[in-house]
């Protein structure tokens, strides 16, 4: 196969630069066309042979009819019909053979040699005038047949297209691109022979097929000739006028256009004419200028529908390459943030070394000299940490990874934890930190942990943004359902094209970075879409200081007042499980002390007992308990029917996502991890008992009616 031509062949040993013949019926890639290409070749060739036979048939049992097979004019000669038969035959195996099949090609080339040998024999009696008696050997024939020089001899457009189709045949598939390009010529000019004597036919011109010296030719020999000349330059789409045809491109859309139109145009609207012209209907100038109009009128139409399809198929790869080139820098981009990402990791990685370094050395000084090692180590493995944590934060939330402990938090603490993590960093630059909150609570459904971490982040990126001795201002603005952070300064501030970058991994805009992945504001944005919030950059520009917005939801309600309302509404007999007695004493107690009524089981069998006896409304139970475990026993008490209603919690030090699935298939409404919080325990209660939402918290509630709270 060429380069170039638009498509893959289904050839199996065809090499790029060095096209070699081999096996059509397979292949990896194949063009859709060239396959229908294929098809259609192998089609003709097996017609133009079963024609060819007929044809022989009816010579050899002197039916005159199957001689021309019933078409009028002259007939096919016996010698015409065994070379088109072999050469149809030949094209057939040649199409479908691989070059591992040796005995199949030496058998196509043998058939090809054929029409070949028998068109320079009889071609050479019409040139030099002799008899070589191979015109009668198949069949006889009289003398005075139409449209012939000698009985049984075919014409010299038959002798001359026979010598042509045989060579192509033998030339079509060999390695040498240029043998290849001449078996392509040979076929094409081929087809050009049968198309004259089919032209004379349509047109009732009989000079062009009935000139026994120069053009005598039978109609059914120049249909055969022209579909195996067609079958020859089809069977091979890399090459030739059909790999014009079987392009994708837009060369292949245009060719596939013009063509049929260039051929069959002029062809029917001549045959049109001719015949209105012959049964006097119109006359001969007239008929001249009627063809030159109607062709100029179709063709314009071809062109201009060819010419639409190829401007859309333009504007389509225009598009595509705009696309590809916009990816292409999108990837380069990319490439070079990694670049120095990586470099600025090693830096940030090495930066913390060398003085842990130094500070090692100094660890078996001076006791004065000692303290001030540790303390550097550790504010550099905080350093370190800090770093790793947020390379894995990201990748967590990347992969979705990462579950949230929400629960009801007041802002304002978490908003003094951030500060208080950061004072040291902002002491060290000299900044003024001040914090202006709300004075009565404002509860959050957040990941407190994660709230932190976001607030520190943008902390820290004030502090390092801010000349020494700057100001850095946070507050907050409370909505009704939600809250609103800000954390101001007045530092080098950000162009208006980067507010959104910002949020970028790795990257760091300003005048000057000042150390850090480029992770943190990238966390942040993270982090605050998965509480379902959002963060926001603003800025007058560079000189101008910035602000960073972080909004968060509100909770329905304070956790500790909803308690406290349940508890004053009733109190619950509740069954608390534990083979730790001390665990279990000191958990029974809290209870006891909030009024609740609260018996005590170290094992589970005794717990199915206390439960039958004391009918709990709740109940704590530990998981990974000697003898009957906590799953067992869920699953014992959920097949007693006198306790419908009761509300099972799984209090275990397995805290797992795969934990809590397996706790809440065993029958438990929720999990909480040990040590558990007595306010979390009177949070879940508060919520489970007062509303039917999902609690708050580290449990996980069936939201349906599991029936009425019985009171003590």
């Amino acid at each position: 196969m060429t380069p170039g031509n638009g498509y893959t062949a289904s050839r199996e040993h065809a090499d790029v630069h060095q096209p070699a013949p081999s096996d059509r019926r397979t292949g990896s890639k194949v063009n859709p066309r060239a396959r229908t290409a294929i098809a259609l070749a192998r089609l003709a060739s097996a017609l133009v042979a079963a024609a060819a036979i007929l044809v022989l048939v009816g010579w050899f049992m002197d039916i005159p009819e199957l001689t021309s097979l019933y078409l009028p004019g002259p007939t096919l000669k016996t010698n015409a019909a065994l070379a088109l038969t072999c050469g149809a035959v030949a094209n057939l195996l040649l199409i479908s053979c691989s070059d591992t099949q040796r005995g199949c090609r030496l058998a196509s080339y043998l058939l090809a040699a054929v029409p070949a040998i028998m068109g320079a024999l009889t071609l050479s009696e019409h040139v030099i005038g002799w008899d070589l008696g191979i015109d009668q050997l198949l069949a006889t024939e009289p003398a005075g047949a139409l449209a012939t020089m000698s009985p049984n001899r075919m014409g010299p457009p038959a002798s001359t297209a026979n010598l042509l189709l045989g060579v192509a045949l033998l030339v079509a598939d060999r390695r040498s691109p240029q043998l290849r390009a001449l078996s392509q010529l040979l076929a094409f000019v081929t087809s050009l022979i049968a198309l004259l004597p089919l032209v004379g036919y349509a047109y009732g011109f009989s000079e062009l097929y009935s000139l026994a010296r120069y053009t005598g030719i039978a109609l059914v020999t120049a249909v055969g000739l022209l579909a195996l000349s067609l079958a020859i330059q089809a069977g091979r789409p890399d090459s030739g006028l059909a790999s014009l045809l079987c392009r994708d491109d837009e060369g292949g859309v245009f060719a596939r256009r013009l063509v049929p139109a260039a051929i069959l145009l002029p062809f029917g609207i001549g045959w049109l004419l001719a015949r209105t012209h012959g049964g006097g209907i119109i006359d001969a100038a007239f008929a001249i200028a009627a063809m030159a109009l109607v062709l100029i009128m179709l063709l314009v139409a071809v062109i201009w529908r060819t010419g639409t399809q190829l401007a859309t198929l333009l504007d389509a790869r225009a598009a595509t390459e705009r696309a590809l080139a916009e990816s292409e820098r999108f990837l380069r981009e990319a490439d070079q943030q990694k670049t120095e990402f990586l470099a600025t990791l090693s830096h940030e990685l090495r930066n913390p070394l060398a003085p842990i370094r130094f500070a090692v050395e100094l660890l078996n000084g001076p006791p004065a000299s000692a303290g001030r090692a540790r303390r550097t180590i550790e504010r550099q493995v905080q350093h370190l940490t800090r770093l790793i944590d947020d390379l894995l934060d990201l990748t967590r939330i990347t992969r979705n990874k990462l579950k949230l402990d929400a629960r009801p938090c007041d802002f304002r603490q978490l908003v003094h934890d951030a500060v208080d993590a950061v004072s040291g960093e902002a002491r060290e630059a000299r900044h003024e930190l001040s914090v202006d909150l709300p004075p009565q609570p404002i509860w959050l459904h957040v990941d407190p942990d994660r709230v932190v971490q976001m607030l520190v982040n943008l902390l820290v990126n004030a502090i390092r943004y801010s000349e020494p001795g700057g100001k850095i201002r946070v507050g907050a603005v409370v909505h009704k359902e939600a809250v609103t952070i800000y954390v101001r300064d007045r530092g080098y501030g950000i162009e208006t094209r980067d507010l959104e970058r910002v949020f970028e991994r790795f990257v760091q805009v300003g005048p000057a970075t000042r150390g850090g992945l480029g992770l943190g504001l990238a966390l942040v944005k993270a982090l605050a879409e998965l509480h379902g919030g959002a963060v926001e950059a603003r800025s007058e520009g560079l000189g101008c200081g910035s602000e960073f917005r972080l909004r968060l939801p509100r909770a329905a309600a304070a956790p500790h007042e909803a308690a406290r309302e349940v508890s004053l509404a009733a109190s619950f007999r509740i069954l608390v499980v534990d083979d730790n007695r001390d665990a279990a004493d000191m958990l029974s107690g809290v209870l006891r002390a909030g009024g609740h009524e609260v018996q005590i089981a170290y094992d589970g069998e005794a717990a199915l007992r206390e439960a039958a006896a004391f009918r709990p409304d709740v109940g704590l139970l530990d998981i990974g308990m000697a003898g009957m475990d906590g799953y067992e026993l869920a699953k014992r008490l959920r097949d007693d029917t006198h306790l419908p209603g009761l509300f099972l919690v799984a209090i275990t030090g397995w805290g797992q996502e795969e934990d809590r699935r397996r706790a809440l298939a065993a029958g438990f409404d929720a999990h909480m991890t040990k040590p558990a919080d007595p306010g979390e325990i009177a949070s879940l209660l508060a919520a489970r008992f007062s509303t039917t939402s999902s609690p708050i918290g580290d449990g996980t509630l069936d939201g349906g009616d599991d029936g009425e709270l019985r009171p003590a």
